[in-house]
């Protein structure tokens, strides 16, 4: 085999690695976006309508359901062969996923801002996977997500001293904020990818 035809396969090798990461990435940013945008709103009509307080542990089903479809994802994917980048592109999401879930217990008794704390991570995932996928789309869109997350504490410092009233305002505001944040950091570019694999 000459090296013209040995640099056609590897250059064929590469596309195709790249192809499939974009299409797994796809379904995965889909499953969790969607996940965490239906859960939102779910949260956000609990506390708006006052109904049972009970009902606020609904945002523990964002990593119960996601981790879930992830899981059957993988499955479907399993007799696929896995590449370096495959590996590394789980591992991230792996390391950010239980960074996430140590936010969220962290928001829960700090008092910090679950919302900020979670875009900013998620955001970081994105970004990093962008990188190693040479995708521009999911890089911009992490960083989007990672300047969109400073709303929340500006606006908590802004609107700190305006009484009860406004904190209750700012809860459902920080609500619909971080279902619009996951709809650009997640939404999109799942159907950008999944879009540019079909045409693939």
């Amino acid at each position: 085999m000459d090296n013209q035809k040995s640099l056609e396969i590897i250059s064929q090798m590469i596309a195709d690695t790249s192809a499939q990461i974009e299409s797994n990435s796809g379904k995965y940013f889909l499953a969790w976006g969607y996940t965490t945008v239906a859960v939102s709103i779910f949260e956000y009509f609990v506390m708006a309508l006052h109904l049972n307080t009970a009902l606020i542990w609904a945002w523990w089903l964002i990593p119960v359901i996601g981790g879930c479809a992830t899981l059957l994802l993988a499955r479907r994917e399993a007799s696929l062969p896995k590449s370096y980048v495959d590996r590394s592109v789980s591992a991230v999401w792996t390391v950010f996923g239980i960074s996430s879930l140590f936010a969220l217990v962290a928001a829960m008794v700090y008092g910090a801002s679950m919302f900020y704390l979670i875009v900013l991570l998620m955001g970081m995932g994105t970004v990093i996977t962008g990188a190693i996928c040479r995708n521009r789309n999911l890089t911009l869109c992490g960083c989007i997500a990672m300047l969109l997350a400073l709303i929340f504490p500006i606006k908590h410092i802004a609107l700190k001293n305006m009484g009860s009233g406004a904190a209750e305002w700012i809860i459902y505001s920080d609500i619909i904020i971080f279902a619009v944040i996951f709809l650009v950091m997640m939404v999109i570019p799942g159907h950008i990818l999944n879009r540019r694999y079909r045409k693939q």
